[in-house]
């Protein structure tokens, strides 16, 4: 059986003012900040929501102690004939929603085909719980477009209920804030927003960012700071911690309460908050059209329970994720207009004529073309100490950074065990130089030749002993500073022949190494002058020229390139080993228009040669 609607001629459903979806959030904003009661903007938003899904009734529930009640009531005497008892239906409905936590769908007792969506409101800290209960007709169109826009309108009537007709802008008060936004996105240019946004938190810090579908997030603005550069390490930091929250979709804040799920307890949120100098630090995600959307950073000088700031302040980030949009994509600078009305064409003709040819011969003027390679400071040579037989490491005299002479004690190897032996081996030696002479004096050529020969290689072991016990001090081969060998914590310890144990590099002439990205090794010389700047002397500069250029390149740092090496004096021993720096090597002079755009010209060219 096909129910239908009963058609009363006296029965009109609410006459609704259709809304403008262009408008919502301006329209929901200016009822909020309204200075109209409580009543009244609570059936503002009610008539709002109605003609939004096109409903035939709604009420709005607040939860007083244990009791569901009703705040506003708005039904169409054609809907309020549906059911002998309407608004008992309604409230079964919002205690339902109410009690789960969660929208509900449920249909009328009397008439299946009319559903009434509730769409709860938790209880916080300065709010009740409340429910919002409308009539809608679906037919055959989907639910969720439904739910999601009644949802929209819960929390903004939640508002209403929290702030008690406010209508002053005063920090903290989120509905003043969207209302200001809205009122003024045509006028506020970035930096004022962050102005207002640290006036209306009290933070010190504040940066603003946005995010696209793919999870990258494009910096926007720092409080404080004029230009905004993503490869510093702060500007970094402010990126991945709205990266986690645009991920997770929730706010997040450090410090805060462990058991509170109103928002996530970010590590990263903790590193930005101590390598800035703050105490706390929290990021909201404001939605926009998918995973797109707008974030915002804030950090405070101290520690206060903000958990409800971050609340309210989510509540409406749907409504303040359009205006932050506008307000970052138009950026609202001011616009330099020229006169130019009043030229003639031929003047403009003149004009265009005189800047055309000042920008060739611009083009046209020569200059140094110059590469900036990064360099390394290398040793010459490296000569290396090793152990020449097993042993045990007794004492170490030096460490890594050490500069020593030649001949100069490295370290000492124990040589109590070879004396042990030498005594061995001499005694040993005796008793067979007695054998023999005993064996001689009887007669027995064979046993004594046998002595002979077992005294004979106790000498030779007792040679080699002594050779051992002569090269016990490891000595320096040559002048110049210990690059490694840092071996005080093995003393004590064994060591193996032919075991590393230090190297040393010379320091007088130091070897330095240029690395040239292989699109520019063409441009490089031998004997090209080279300028050399080290990041531990940054005022110094050094003079060289280039001794030789790399015949295959090199992988460093994932860049394919060629090491170039030229030589420095390095009398005063200020350059050592592992020192970095930028070098300028002096190509020759160039036009402007090649120094500048060869390098795309000739990307282009391999670009079309791959294609045709």
């Amino acid at each position: 059986m096909t129910e239908t609607l009963p058609q009363e001629s006296n029965q009109e459903l609410l006459k609704v003012q259709p809304p403008d979806p262009a408008r919502l959030a301006e329209q929901i904003a200016g009822i909020l900040a309204g200075k109209d009661e409580e009543k009244e903007k609570i059936g503002y938003l009610l008539q709002l929501a109605i003609g939004l899904v096109n409903g035939a009734g709604a009420v709005f529930f607040v939860r007083q102690e244990e009791e569901i009640r009703p705040a506003v009531e708005l039904i169409s005497r054609q809907a309020a004939s549906w059911s002998n008892d309407i608004s008992g239906e309604l409230q079964e409905s919002a205690k339902q929603a109410l009690e789960q936590g969660k929208a509900s769908i449920s249909s009328l007792a009397q008439l299946s085909s009319v559903r009434i969506l509730s769409c709860p409101v938790p209880a916080t800290e300065e709010q009740q719980a409340c429910c919002l209960s409308v009539l809608v007709l679906f037919g055959d169109s989907p639910r969720e477009p439904f739910l999601i826009i009644l949802q929209l309108m819960a929390s903004a009537l939640a508002q209403v209920v929290r702030r008690k007709g406010k209508s002053q802008i005063i920090p903290g008060d989120s509905a003043s804030l969207l209302h200001l936004l809205l009122r003024q996105k045509e006028k506020l240019n970035l930096r004022e927003m962050c102005d207002l946004l640290r006036n209306w938190s009290g933070c010190s810090m504040l940066a603003i960012g946005i995010g696209n579908k793919n999870g990258r997030v494009r910096l926007h603005a720092v409080s404080d700071m004029v230009k905004i550069d993503s490869r510093t390490r702060q500007s970094r930091q402010f990126i991945k911690v709205m990266q986690e929250c645009q991920q997770h979709l929730r706010p997040s804040l450090w410090p805060g309460e462990a058991d509170d799920t109103r928002y996530e307890q970010s590590l990263l949120m903790k590193e930005l908050v101590r390598a800035t100098g703050m105490q706390q630090g929290a990021a909201v995600f404001l939605p926009g059209a998918g995973r797109d959307g707008s974030l915002v950073v804030f950090l405070w000088p101290e520690e206060e329970g903000r958990a409800s700031l971050l609340t309210e302040f989510s509540e409406i980030s749907s409504l303040l994720g359009p205006a932050f949009q506008a307000i970052i994509s138009s950026g609202h600078s001011k616009k330099v207009e020229a006169d130019a009305g009043a030229m003639s064409g031929k003047k403009k003709r003149i004009i265009a004529g005189a800047v055309a040819f000042l920008i060739f011969g611009i083009a046209l003027f020569p200059k140094t073309f110059n590469l900036h390679p990064d360099t390394r400071v290398k040793p010459v040579q490296v000569r290396y100490v090793v152990a020449r037989f097993d042993g045990i490491l007794e004492q170490v005299f030096v460490e890594p950074g050490d500069r020593v002479q030649k001949d100069a004690p490295l370290a000492k190897l124990d040589g109590r065990e070879i004396d042990l032996e030498l005594r061995s081996i001499e005694a040993d030696n005796a008793k067979a130089l007695k054998m023999r002479d005993n064996y001689l004096a009887t007669g027995d050529i064979a046993p004594a030749q046998i002595a002979l020969l077992e005294a004979r290689r106790l000498q030779e072991r007792s040679s080699l002993l002594r050779d051992r016990q002569q090269k016990l001090d490891l000595d320096s081969p040559l002048e110049g500073i210990v690059l490694t060998g840092d071996l005080k914590q093995e003393v004590g310890g064994p060591v193996t022949r032919g075991q590393m144990l230090f190297e040393i590099a010379p320091l007088e002439t130091v070897l330095i190494e240029l690395a040239v990205p292989d699109e520019d090794v063409s441009y490089v010389k031998k004997d090209m002058e080279v300028e050399i700047r080290f990041d531990a002397f940054p005022g110094r500069t050094w003079k060289a020229t280039i001794d030789r250029i790399a015949p295959k390149s090199d992988l460093v740092q994932g860049v394919n390139v060629f090491l170039t090496t030229l030589e420095l004096k390095n009398d005063n021993r200020m350059l050592q080993p592992g020192m970095q720096g930028h070098a300028k090597v002096n190509c020759g002079r160039r036009s402007l228009a090649w120094i500048y755009f060869h390098k795309p010209w000739y990307a282009l060219s391999r670009l079309l040669n791959k294609l045709f």
